[in-house]
Formats: C-alpha cells, sequence, structure tokens
C-alpha cells in the first residue's frame, strides 16, 4: 500500500490489464482492450454498437462487485426458470389465492421465545415486536416457523423513521446470532444467515469473510436512482426452497432476486433493529407446496444455460420466431 493511502483506496484501485467476472468473481488475464479486434471486424455497425455497449456494462457491474465472494450472491448461479428480475408466476399465483385465515397467519409470526432480551412480542397484537431503547445494541428475533421446502411469502412492516443505521430483513437458520454489542447489520454477518439492509441497501451473507453487495441492482436505462427512500414501509419476502432462492418486492415494484442457493436448509424470516422503540409487524400471506417446473420452462433455461450468461444477448441471432426469440427473454 502506497503511503497515505487508506484500504478504502486500495479497495477501490482496478488493473486496467485484467477483467473481473461479474458472474465468477474471478479475473482473468483478458482486458477491455483485448476485446477491441474481435469487435473491430464485426460487420454489422449495429452488432459493433450492442456488443460494445454490454461489453461495458458487465465491466462496471464487474468491477462493482469485484470482491464479492460469498455463495448466496446471485451471479455466482445457475439462472432460474424465471428471469432474476421478474416475479416469477408461482407469486402471482399466491397472491391471487388470497390471505391466509388469522390463525395461519398468527402461526407464521414473531416467535416470543425465540429473540434478542431486547426484543418483545406484543401481548396485544402478536404480529409486532418492539424493541427496547438499549444504546449500542443489535437485536434480533425469528418467526415461529422454518421453511424448507414450498414458495412462501410474508410482509414486513417497517415504519420508515424507525429504522435507524442498520434495518435488516431476511432469513436464518436456528443457529443465526440473535444479539450483539454495537450497531451492525447482524442478520448476514454469519454463513447461518442472509440479509437485506434496507437502509443501506446492500446485501450481505457471511460479511465476516466477504463483502456484501448493492441491492436492488440498478442496470436498466432510464431507471431512477435508488435510494432508501424508495425501500416503503411495507416490504415482501419472497422465499422459493425448491428453486432455492431469496427475492423481494414492494406494492410498487419487484427488486429482485438477492439470494441463491438456499436450498437443503431449515430457514426462518428474521430481522435486526437498531432503533430503540421500533415495531416491526410480520404478516404470513401464504404457501405453495412444492410442484415440478413446466416443460416449457425447463427448455428455456436449457437453452439459456448453452448460450451463457455473458452472451445471451446473442439471443437477438439466432434463427428462430420472433415469438421463441420472446420467450426465451422472458417476454
Amino acid at each position: 500500500m502506497a503511503k497515505g493511502e487508506s484500504m478504502e483506496q486500495q479497495r477501490h484501485v482496478v488493473d486496467n490489464s485484467s477483467e473481473v467476472d461479474f458472474f465468477t468473481g474471478e479475473s482473468s488475464i483478458f482486458g477491455l482492450n483485448s476485446f477491441e479486434p474481435v469487435l473491430r471486424n464485426r460487420s454489422n455497425a449495429l452488432d459493433l454498437a450492442r456488443d460494445q455497449k454490454n461489453l461495458l456494462k458487465r465491466v462496471k457491474l464487474s468491477i462493482a462487485n469485484s470482491k464479492i465472494k460469498s455463495p448466496a450472491f446471485p451471479g455466482n448461479h445457475d439462472m432460474l426458470y424465471h428471469d432474476d428480475t421478474m416475479p416469477s408466476s408461482r407469486l402471482e399465483q399466491l397472491m391471487l389465492q388470497g390471505k391466509p385465515n388469522r390463525a395461519t397467519i398468527e402461526q407464521h409470526a414473531w416467535n416470543p421465545e425465540d429473540r434478542s432480551l431486547n426484543i418483545y412480542v406484543k401481548e396485544d397484537d402478536p404480529l409486532t415486536l418492539h424493541r427496547q431503547p438499549v444504546a449500542q445494541s443489535t437485536d434480533c428475533i425469528r418467526g415461529k416457523v422454518g421453511y424448507s421446502k414450498g414458495f412462501h411469502v410474508w410482509k414486513i412492516v417497517w415504519p420508515l423513521r424507525q429504522r435507524g443505521t442498520n434495518a435488516v430483513i431476511g432469513v436464518g437458520n436456528s443457529d443465526t446470532q440473535l444479539h450483539s454489542l454495537g450497531y451492525n447489520s447482524l442478520i448476514g454477518w454469519s454463513e447461518d444467515s442472509y440479509g437485506f439492509d434496507i437502509v443501506k441497501l446492500k446485501c450481505f451473507h457471511n460479511a465476516k469473510q466477504s463483502e456484501g453487495w448493492a441491492f436492488p441492482n440498478q442496470i436498466n436505462e432510464g431507471e431512477e436512482e435508488i435510494d432508501k427512500s424508495s425501500i416503503p414501509e411495507s416490504i415482501y419476502c419472497i422465499l422459493d426452497m425448491d428453486e432455492g432462492y431469496m427475492a423481494f418486492a414492494t406494492d410498487e415494484k419487484y427488486l429482485g432476486v438477492a439470494f441463491k442457493g438456499l436450498k437443503g436448509q431449515v430457514l426462518y424470516p428474521i430481522v435486526s433493529a437498531v432503533w430503540g422503540h421500533c415495531e416491526i409487524s410480520i404478516t404470513y400471506m401464504g404457501g405453495l407446496q412444492p410442484e415440478p417446473p413446466r416443460l416449457l420452462a425447463i427448455c428455456r433455461k436449457t437453452v439459456r444455460q448453452h448460450i451463457g450468461k455473458r452472451n445471451i444477448y446473442k439471443v437477438l441471432k439466432l434463427p428462430i420466431p420472433i415469438n421463441l426469440t420472446n420467450f426465451l427473454q422472458f417476454k
């Protein structure tokens, strides 16, 4: 490290001679300039412009996420049966079936016996927790039910003015730590939990050994800049234990897939809070039993995997009808 240069400055130095693969987190010996001869040889000017644009976007995202090593980072995994940035048909199916009855909702509520001592579940409202005003403390609570299979959705209601510096929602197993000194994003700190900090707009898993990543990602042109006010009071947690991913949504927008690689675990809803007297509610929206994917979805996933994530834009060049092209692009 150069004299007077901070670790933060060192972390953002990127050697132009190497490219960091956004999807694997690994470096290669090929830099951006090594693609230029290939691009120059393209006869079609539109193809050239599109390739350059996609390449630059990949490199920029690669640099931003080059330190990510977490196995839960979505880019480290195979594609899903649906577009990561779009809700699955199972979410629509679940929301159309209506809310469960009150008894079922309370069965999936906060667990008053599985919490930090600085948190209690309100007697007159078993769906809502209250955190005591304890300084320099981060406190968590788990839900009553852990999920190992099926498709599940619950809604978290967390007032904007009761979030403080660290407000984290997500899932964790039965070993997840429920209290720590100081203010931090405790959910996602170890390999036992997966947390989305709705203040910092970052996802964490095993953060003591790996860095978090920005979420939700702003990768589409014309999108408004994402800030903490974009996460409203109500946010939906979407857990698919059959495909092994977790996603988030608001009443207005699907935020995308935040974590992958969750199969084979038993995971509970969980939050960590630092704001004194904050009150956070959970409402179970329902679940769907495991079911095999449709044959059409299997075929699409197979074709997209064969093309590869880095070349998926080339699906437009396939000699197939426009309807199939649109299908492969989840349109």
